[in-house]
């Protein structure tokens, strides 16, 4: 038996360690050491701060993948709820919806919010850092201008910033960072000396440009290791995937925060899971011992409350 293993075999035994394995296996590489976490660390019971005498804003995203909208209280102290969202899809990542499709839908949805009592000038269209590639953007954003509507563009490292602070409650901003999942990019951000720091890599839909499963690990546990230890106690997420990781239990309740389990407590039996799955695994690491799946947040909440700064 190799010398490593029998001394890894006997610490084991003598620690009465009974954690279970935490590594997984990237297609044919070596397995990458993943933290032993105890169920313990996992819980984040914060409870956030809730609005009074708060007004209504919205926000209509039109993403790589998906166009949706977002209706929140905001108060003059920046506490938020969200009170109303509605989701569906753009499809430009796929070359597939037409400029006039995607008007269409975004009028639909406008006309919606103004119906539930937000007012016509607390309505923001936001096109994100991944939409904004598409050869369509130009295009929708004429047709809209012609009925007066603006669609504001948000590049990779405004969506981080926004991201961050809609996300992380100012009480962990020191030793936590967030993850954003989205389907043309990840970003990563924290805050370092006062400043908002971002990192821009591979989407959920990396598989559509033939990028390798190990590339993408590698890529993404590099952008993890540029970020200060001190600021990876905690890891905020966000994204549609990790949404479906964590889907029976977020339809099922209205808490906001839910602590993720390991990577390979999740399903990867389609290509978007496992993408997913892969980039997740690449971010599971010490020192951090809970990921925690924010099911309300959103880089256009923190355009909101950006714009009452």
């Amino acid at each position: 038996m190799n010398h490593l293993v029998k001394i890894c075999l006997i610490s084991l035994v003598l620690i009465g360690c009974n954690t279970e394995t935490k590594n997984t296996q990237v297609n044919s590489e070596p397995a990458t050491s993943i933290p032993a976490q105890t169920e313990e660390k996992r819980v984040f019971d914060y409870q956030p701060r809730q609005p009074i005498n708060g007004q209504l804003y919205a926000t209509i995203e039109l993403g790589a993948l998906g166009l949706n909208y977002f209706i929140a209280e905001i108060d003059s102290e920046n506490r938020w709820t969200l009170t109303e969202s509605s989701f569906g899809r753009s499809n430009i990542i796929y070359g597939v919806n037409s400029s006039s499709e995607i008007y269409n839908k975004i009028v639909e949805y406008r006309n919606e919010i103004l119906t539930k009592g937000v007012s016509s000038s607390n309505i923001h269209i936001l096109a994100s850092s991944s939409a904004i590639k598409s050869k369509i953007i130009d295009e929708l954003r004429s047709k809209l201008l012609v009925k007066d509507l603006t669609i504001n563009y948000i590049d990779a490292k405004e969506e981080g910033y926004y991201a961050l602070a809609a996300t992380i409650p100012q009480e962990f901003i020191t030793e936590s960072f967030l993850v954003d999942i989205g389907s043309g990019n990840t970003k990563l951000s924290w805050v370092e000396n006062d400043d908002t720091l971002s990192i821009d890599i591979h989407g959920s839909k990396y598989f559509l440009s033939d990028v390798h499963d190990t590339t993408v690990f590698r890529e993404v546990r590099d952008a993890l290791l540029e970020i200060p230890e001190k600021n990876r106690n905690l890891c905020f997420m966000l994204g549609g995937m990790i949404y479906e990781f964590e889907k029976d239990k977020v339809e099922s309740t209205d808490t906001r925060y839910f602590v993720l389990k390991s990577p390979s407590q999740y399903p990867t039996n389609n290509e978007k899971l496992k993408a997913a799955n892969i980039i997740y695994n690449a971010l599971y690491l010490e020192p951090t011992f809970s990921y925690i799946f924010d099911s309300q947040s959103s880089f256009s909440i923190g355009y909101l409350l950006a714009l009452k700064k």
